[in-house]
């Protein structure tokens, strides 16, 4: 290579810099124009790692793990200090920047200490606790203890004890090392992203526009605007009818924000049916999937689950009750589970704790009184059977996904998670609110298919797959 050495802004082809030219580039202050490529290092991939480190600071809690942290602790201190960096990348050597006593010098463009760093990160203090006066204060790092509040929860000591039957990906357990399953945690990547991008308003064109149509309305006139939107009225199908489950939500909360809600005292029940109830009533009523009942509604499945086990004496059967039930209207089974875990004023943790454990014993009972039902379907579509669970904790829902996994488990995976809002200062939340339930209505949509192939299977008008063919 004689002629001056590309640099990441240039050319779209592999190359690589020797150590020599290299050397020629930093005395003729090339290095001025943009990080160096390290010898034997393609330029593409290096733009593609600078490219997702310049993305890490602005969707600092996109993805809450723990490589993703550390690249935003060293992307935020490079920014900070960029002249010190570049007196390390010029001094020390490749293999004196991997040393631990070195980290605050070490070459951000070197391949090998970016493998070292991200294999091993430095371990960090996760607290620090002060005793004063008889008094205890404690400081908290920023990067730990990420887990938004009011969120599904489970103690170690449970899911040490499941951990044999149930693979749980959800929010709390993201930096947690164990009970770790590749394919739950992949599915709780995928969901996330989708959520961040809020792709189920991709399915349904349209509903985008109409949300912030509805959102920018006077609050006298939202009413008027939701059931005149032109964007409705030209809109058919599916999307039609996903539009008219927010018009009649949003109507429905107009009117409760006409009285705010009283924060005299913590019941659940009061604000669980003034504001949770509406949305899965006329999400019920418009898409005729569901049908739910309300509040301590006995579950048959669950009864039905565990009598085997009992040698069929119904008095052993440990009775339970959901705070929502929807029934598959097709097939007559339980696949929702709602349940409220407190008031809006105060989360009681323990009440949490268990409605958590709670709705994955109803999600998990229902799903295997569905495969009970069915054992002549193929084992393709009984793995894409799902059931799912909502928790409900102050204002904050927490959509759950329960399937079967490749390991032979129950798989738990947390889909979506959004607020409720209370006043009208806060509708914006409804944003996420809508495009949870648009993914509740993509998948049931889909599982409504999959309910027809079943039964078709079992009834032996599907030819199931022979284990020959390829």
């Amino acid at each position: 290579m004689t002629t001056i050495p590309k640099f990441p802004n240039e050319a779209d082809k592999e190359y690589y810099i020797s150590d020599g030219i290299r050397k020629k580039a930093i005395k003729r202050d090339y290095l001025l124009t943009g990080p160096v490529i390290e010898a034997n290092q393609p330029r593409v991939n290096a733009r593609k790692v600078a490219q997702e480190r310049n993305n890490t600071p602005s969707c600092f809690g996109a993805t809450f793990t723990r490589q993703g942290l550390d690249e935003f602790e060293q992307e935020y201190t490079n920014n900070i200090n960029p002249r010190s960096t570049q007196a390390s990348t010029s001094h020390h050597s490749p293999q004196a920047s991997t040393t631990p006593d070195s980290t605050d010098t070490t070459n951000q463009h070197s391949p090998q200490a970016s493998t070292s760093q991200n294999s091993s990160p430095t371990p960090i203090k996760k607290t620090c606790t002060l005793n004063k006066n008889k008094k205890r204060f404690t400081i908290f790092h920023l990067t730990v203890y990420l887990t938004c509040p009011n969120k599904p929860k489970i103690q170690k000591v449970d899911r040490e004890a499941i951990d044999d039957f149930c693979d749980i990906e959800m929010e709390f357990l993201v930096n947690s090392n164990n009970y770790k399953n590749e394919e739950a945690v992949e599915d709780y990547k995928r969901y996330a992203e989708d959520r961040h991008r809020l792709a189920s308003f991709d399915i349904f064109p349209g509903v985008r526009d109409f949300i912030n149509e509805a959102m920018n309305a006077e609050e006298k006139d939202i009413v008027r605007v939701l059931w005149n939107s032109e964007i409705r009225l030209r809109t058919t199908g599916s999307t039609r009818t996903l539009m008219d489950i927010i018009c009649y939500t949003l109507t429905d909360f107009t009117s409760n924000c006409k009285q705010p809600l009283s924060s005299t005292n913590n019941h659940e029940r009061t604000p669980f049916v003034k504001y949770i109830v509406p949305m899965f009533k006329y999400f019920s009523r418009e898409t005729q999937f569901l049908e739910f009942c309300w509040c301590e509604k006995g579950l048959e499945t669950q009864d039905m689950a565990v009598m085997e086990n009992n040698d069929f004496v119904i008095s052993l059967c440990n009775k339970k009750y959901a705070d929502g039930l929807g029934k598959n209207t097709m097939t007559s089974n339980e696949e929702f589970f709602v349940e409220c875990s407190s008031g809006f004023e105060k989360e009681m943790v323990n009440h949490s704790l268990d409605d958590t454990l709670k709705l994955l014993v109803e999600c998990s009972n229902s799903l295997l009184y569905t495969i009970k039902q069915n054992k002549n379907a193929s084992i393709d579509s009984i793995t894409k059977k799902c059931t799912f669970g909502v928790q409900v904790i102050k204002q904050t829902l927490t959509l759950t996904k329960m399937t079967l996994s490749k390991s032979g488990k129950w798989k738990l995976v947390e889909v979506r998670s959004a607020c409720i809002p209370t006043s009208w200062q806060l509708r914006a939340n409804w944003n996420l609110l809508f495009e949870m339930l648009a993914t509740i209505y993509h998948e049931l949509l889909e599982q409504r298919k999959l309910d027809a192939q079943i039964i078709n299977e079992v009834c032996g008008l599907a030819k199931l797959p022979s284990n020959n063919e390829n």
